[in-house]
């Protein structure tokens, strides 16, 4: 059992920050309220409280750094040692990967099993509050998407065993001012989102650690480190994380990093599933029944999301620097601004596997105005963008951003 457990840390240690709505009751309460007049009041109320919180609060001033990490916005507060951290980080998993994969075969640090790379629509909502009408929402649009379905795990492993499962969307031929840090794409916005509302291992100096003592030493190392210094919180999250779910199109995903929104909000984000397919449990699980699932699904049924964004009311409570904090949904209830629409397709194809490959996702990638905020985020850009290009190198392929066409048009990054 400890054995396990240590084994379920070090799955997390390497990708759980990137990366099931296993606490069902809370999403019944979630949709219930949907949609409502009152809610929507409700809303507007939160989102103009702590826009004028954030005006007059002195507290956040903008702090410049002399290294790699650049800019940090007004809502951050960064260690001292976190940029060696993620030196440390992004060497101890290059080696990890090099050691991992032959040369010619190199997966991603993070989700290497690719469950489905999808064509879909990415849909904003006309009739969003004003005051939410900012960068990729400023106007009702349908956008080109493609959406890459993982796995959590460090390893491509059998979809019988429990894990938290990733949804990454990246939308196409979006135009506006690009964050600029680590932001090769040109014309992109991604959404990284996992099942499950939070990230146990919050912190960058969590993540490291994690990183560091599994991978150096042992997960029962880290384990051990985490009982002795009381965070065994840590533990039990993560064993709730990890879930068998009927299908990836099924279920909820948090996006449990915050990001700015504008230039006086910070949100997370989740998706909520609203297709009328819903798929079944198989009895005896395979390899891959979650991918065949979706295939079933998408061979005659459409699949769709509600896409969400949750406003930051307090700063204590709703931390930017610990995504291991759960925002309550009761004090900030999430409001629809967007859905996410996957017609039906076949995607089992050498195509879509090659394209999965080859795209890279990142929350660096990007408007301006929905810039990755916090610590684990400033830890995902970097690392990223550092292991996605030893990726591509090993494998001889270039860092391709793709276009808008539907069929998986792309060009190569300059």
């Amino acid at each position: 059992m400890k054995k396990n457990r240590g084994m379920v840390l070090l799955v997390l240690a390497l990708v759980g920050f990137a990366c099931a709505d296993v606490i069902t009751g809370k999403e019944a309460d979630f949709r219930s309220g949907h949609g409502t007049e009152g809610k929507q009041r409700g809303m507007l109320k939160v989102v103009d409280e702590f826009v004028q919180i954030n005006k007059s609060d002195e507290r956040y001033n903008v702090k410049i750094t002399n290294g790699k990490l650049g800019d940090i916005t007004k809502f951050e507060n960064v260690p001292a040692d976190e940029e060696q951290m993620i030196k440390d980080m992004e060497s101890i998993l290059q080696e990890k990967m090099s050691k991992d994969y032959p040369k010619g075969q190199t997966k991603r640090g993070a989700h290497p099993k690719n469950m489905a790379c999808l064509q879909a629509e990415f849909i904003v909502e006309p009739n969003i509050p004003v005051e939410l009408k900012v960068g990729i929402f400023e106007l009702p649009q349908t956008y080109p998407a493609w959406i890459r379905i993982s796995s959590a795990s460090g390893k491509v492993q059998s979809d019988k065993v429990k894990d938290l499962r990733g949804f990454a969307i990246k939308i196409m031929g979006v135009q506006g001012e690009r964050y600029k840090t680590q932001n090769e794409e040109k014309e992109t916005q991604d959404f990284i989102l996992i099942s499950y509302p939070i990230m146990p291992l919050g912190t960058v100096k969590l993540f490291h650690d994690a990183v560091y003592y599994s991978i150096k030493w042992s997960p029962l190392v880290f384990l051990s480190r985490l009982v002795i210094s009381g965070n065994f919180y840590v533990i039990n999250e993560l064993l709730k994380a990890n879930q068998n779910q009927t299908s990836p199109l099924d279920i909820r995903y948090w996006s449990t990093t915050p990001y700015l929104y504008g230039t006086n909000l910070v949100v997370k984000y989740a998706i909520v599933p609203t297709s009328n397919m819903k798929s079944v449990l198989p009895s005896n699980l395979t390899d891959h029944y979650l991918t065949e699932n979706m295939e079933k699904h998408l061979a005659s049924n459409e699949a769709s999301f509600d896409f969400m964004i949750q406003v930051q009311k307090d700063p204590d409570r709703m931390p930017v620097e610990d995504a291991g904090v759960e925002w309550s949904e009761k004090e900030s209830p999430f409001i629809k601004v967007a859905a996410l629409r996957i017609p039906p397709q076949i995607f089992r194809t050498r195509e879509r596997e090659e394209l999965a490959e080859d795209l890279s996702f990142s929350p660096a990638h990007a408007l301006i105005e929905h810039r990755p905020i916090g610590g684990i985020n400033r830890a995902r850009v970097e690392l990223y963008r550092y292991l996605s290009e030893f990726r591509h190198k090993q494998n001889n392929k270039p860092l391709i951003e793709p276009g808008k066409q539907t069929d998986g048009g792309r060009h190569e990054q300059q």
